[in-house]
């Protein structure tokens, strides 16, 4: 509907009307207010009408009237999509529902009981259950804000406007007594109410409540002086210590007892144990005693400014100002790209002399840095730090003669090749590059299990020590203790030459695992849908930029599935990694399009593989695509494209780079070229297996339907020369209880190459093993 004009009306000044008021600021909607309407007389325009009436003027027809303050919201948010107060993926949008509804039912409801005047004869134990239930939820919402900055999404939506005011009204009340609640003990709530703050919407909710929120701001405490008390101990405003999880859990628990007619005190106590803490015990003891620079940067930006901070971390650089009066020093502590900017003053900031260059030796060294957080003049930062006391917790003795000094300190240039930080593996995590694929490689590990298991999949930790080669290659590691410490080694060997690995230490030959997969399988069969994910070997004697000799696979097997659930399981994970990078780690993502050689279009690709489906096609189509393209001259291949020869990465990528533009599905590979355990089709010729090919990289995913027929799993083992006797416990599957199942294998680096754009798969992985490197 496009509106002409808006106006609310109401009795008053409510919670109700500051989330419309706004609401409709922050979607720059202009709003008419006439609040000092008859509440009879908005009831008589539509039912529930008593609080206020927004009245919506069309050029159509006769006004449109909405009488709740949350679908009035949503009505302001749809009719102004560019604000984005909706957030801005389906998700986001969920979460702002979500926490709306959060809004109405734990806050705003309980609100109204404990505010009724004295003269509505409410006892003051149903005031105080309310007052509980209120403190429960402000509780929950603390722990979400623990790590964010915002309710949904990075900016300001629906979420944070409804939440604020249904909370405005229980801190910003006046007199509000013992009903009211402390946000000191709630740090993350209270950081996220002073940042709301500082947006000039919040300021003006509605005439004549500038003053009002000005007040609230002056006496709420700061985030700093909060963590101190916490710190010191969790208590309440009134000395008492400060109700645990398991408090609240061990309180909910007495109440409903009580409600049942249990004891409540005295008698004889239940034999039911309390109910615990929903999630997890309290968990104050930790504390960092710094705050790390991601916050300040990246969450809250100039909503900190006048903070008393104290960061740590380690120079990135540091130039003199001011004939040396002044140092400027870059400090990072890896939980970011960015660097916080530190300003020392000579006559200001107390260690200043130990800060020099010459004295803690430059780039490299570990400082610790207290003091006031200002606006930042340069662009590109939105925040400094104006030092008070500067620590150097440790130097750096890079002299020529092994004292303090940076000339030999192996990053103290400012640029360095990749090849050359392969070589300082143990100090490239201090670069921005590193830092940044490490983080990124962080964020999938998490990502990888929080998929999982938030779809039900149980985590099996498969062995590293295998006597069984699931790839049937032969390309593996032997593990031995034949070999003796010192001296010619003494083999047992049969008469036929080959080693007696009987007498070996597991009494057979046994290797480092190429993959989990059969392991998992097994337990697929009793728990259902479950995954692995760990370190794989592979001796492959390969110098390319996508091969290690030690790598991380992630593989996944669903019970009760076929090729069809495989490959939507496979392409709803991949794009789930996706969306949590470009939702968690921009930052990251954009220093990485920006370094030398970085890719510029990077999250450009990834929107491109998140916001489309994959193309499928089979492995019989996608030969046919690639030779009918060599025979037009439209692309010429160094391995000329045949039917039953496995696709190369030039025959992947230009598939997917060149032909679709996106992610590409190939199905139904014929069975000579793939794993004895892959479903045979029914034309004997192909199997039922998928590969996912991706741009830049080519095969990102390798996965199948599983044979569960037993008389054709093993005659597919006897075509490929493998042992049934080594393989009994994975045929046994077969003969007991048999059923269809599926799943696929990721290589975890593969996928941090197609995140990150890197070119070289050892760039990715902490410590890379290839072929004569295995230093570190």
């Amino acid at each position: 509907m496009q509106a002409t004009s808006i106006r609310l009306r109401a009795p008053g000044v409510s919670y109700q009307t500051r989330k419309v008021v706004l609401a409709a600021a922050l979607a720059g909607v202009e709003l008419s207010l006439s609040l000092q309407e008859d509440p009879e007389i908005l009831s008589s325009l539509v039912p529930h009408g008593k609080s206020l009436v927004l009245e919506v003027q069309s050029a159509s027809g006769s006004p449109f009237l909405i009488a709740r303050s949350n679908v009035a919201l949503r009505f302001l948010a749809e009719n102004s999509p560019a604000a984005g107060l909706y957030g801005e993926t389906l998700y986001e949008a969920g979460l702002v529902d979500q926490w709306l509804d959060f809004s109405f039912n734990s806050l705003e409801t309980p609100a109204a009981v404990m505010h009724l005047p004295p003269d509505a004869q409410v006892p003051l134990a149903v005031k105080e259950t309310a007052r509980r239930e209120v403190e429960g939820a402000v509780r929950v919402l603390d722990e979400a804000l623990e790590k964010s900055t915002f309710l949904a999404g990075h900016k300001v939506t629906l979420a944070d406007v409804g939440v604020f005011c249904a909370l405005y009204e229980l801190v910003g009340v006046e007199n509000a007594g013992s009903m009211s609640i402390a946000l000191e003990n709630f740090p993350g709530v209270l950081r996220w109410v002073l940042t709301l703050l500082h947006q000039p919407c919040f300021q003006h909710v509605s005439p004549g409540e500038a003053d009002k929120m000005k007040r609230l701001q002056a006496k709420l405490p700061s985030v700093g002086s909060t963590r101190r008390k916490l710190a010191e101990g969790p208590l309440a405003e009134n000395g008492n210590r400060r109700p645990s999880k398991a408090d609240v859990a061990g309180a909910r628990a007495t109440q409903a007892s009580a409600a049942k007619g249990g004891p409540a005190g005295g008698g004889r106590s239940s034999t039911k144990p309390p109910l615990l803490p929903k999630d997890g015990p309290d968990s104050s003891l930790f504390d960092r005693r710094r705050t790390v620079i991601k916050e300040l940067l990246v969450e809250r930006g100039e909503a900190a400014v006048g903070e008393t901070v104290t960061i740590k971390g380690w120079v990135r650089t540091i130039r003199a100002g001011n004939k040396g009066a002044l140092l400027f020093i870059e400090l990072n502590d890896g939980s970011t790209a960015l660097s916080m900017q530190a300003v020392l003053e000579a006559d200001k900031t107390q260690g200043f002399a130990e800060a020099t260059p010459a004295s803690c030796g430059g780039v490299g060294a570990s400082f610790s840095i207290t003091g006031t957080l200002v606006r930042s003049p340069a662009e590109g930062q939105a925040v400094e730090l104006h030092a008070t006391v500067v620590e150097v917790l440790g130097k750096v003795y890079g002299g020529e003669d092994g004292g303090v000094g940076g000339k030999l300190y192996p990053l103290s240039k400012k640029a360095h090749s990749m090849e050359y930080l392969r070589s300082n593996a143990h100090l490239r995590a201090r670069t921005r590059v590193t830092g940044s694929v490490m983080r990124v490689r962080h964020a999938m590990a998490y990502a990888t299990h929080k998929f999982f298991n938030d779809r039900g999949f149980k985590y099996v930790h498969t062995p590293l020590i295998t006597g069984a080669d699931c790839e049937g290659a032969g390309e593996m590691f032997t593990v031995t203790t034949l070999l003796p410490e010192k001296g010619a080694p003494r083999l047992p060997i049969r008469p036929d030459g080959s080693i007696d690995y009987s007498q070996d230490f597991f009494g057979r030959r046994t290797s480092l695992t190429v993959s989990g997969q059969l392991n998992v399988e097994t337990y697929a069969c009793g728990l259902s849908d479950v995954y692995t994910f760990g370190p794989t070997f592979r001796a492959e004697n390969s110098h390319t930029t996508r091969h290690l000799a030690e790598f991380w696979m992630i593989e996944p097997e669903i019970a009760f599935a076929d090729l069809e659930m495989d490959m939507a399981l496979a392409e709803d994970y991949l794009k789930y990694c996706v969306w949590y990078a470009l939702r968690h780690n921009e930052e990251d993502l954009v220093l990485l399009e920006k370094v030398p050689g970085g890719e510029a279009g990077l999250r450009e690709r990834l929107r491109n593989v998140l916001e489309n489906p994959f193309v499928r096609i089979t492995y019989t189509e996608a030969v046919a695509t690639l030779e009918r393209d060599l025979a037009a001259e439209k692309v010429a291949f160094q391995v000329k494209p045949e039917w039953g020869c496995d696709l190369g990465s030039e025959h992947e990528r230009y598939l997917t780079e060149q032909v679709y533009k996106r992610p590409v599905i190939v199905t139904n590979y014929p069975k000579d070229i793939k794993a004895f355990y892959m479903r045979l089709d029914e034309d004997g010729k192909t199997v039922s297996a998928m590969d996912i090919l991706v741009p830049k990289i080519g095969e990102i995913i390798g996965g199948s339907q599983r044979e569960e027929r037993l008389d054709v799993l093993k005659a597919r083992c006897r075509e490929m020369g493998l042992e049934e006797a080594a393989l009994w416990w994975y045929l046994d599957l077969r003969r007991y209880g048999s059923h269809k199942h599926a799943g696929f294998g990721l290589g975890f680096e593969r996928l941090i190459l197609f995140i990150t754009g890197l070119e070289n798969i050892r760039d990715v992985i902490p410590f890379p093993r290839f072929p004569a490197h295995a230093e570190f």
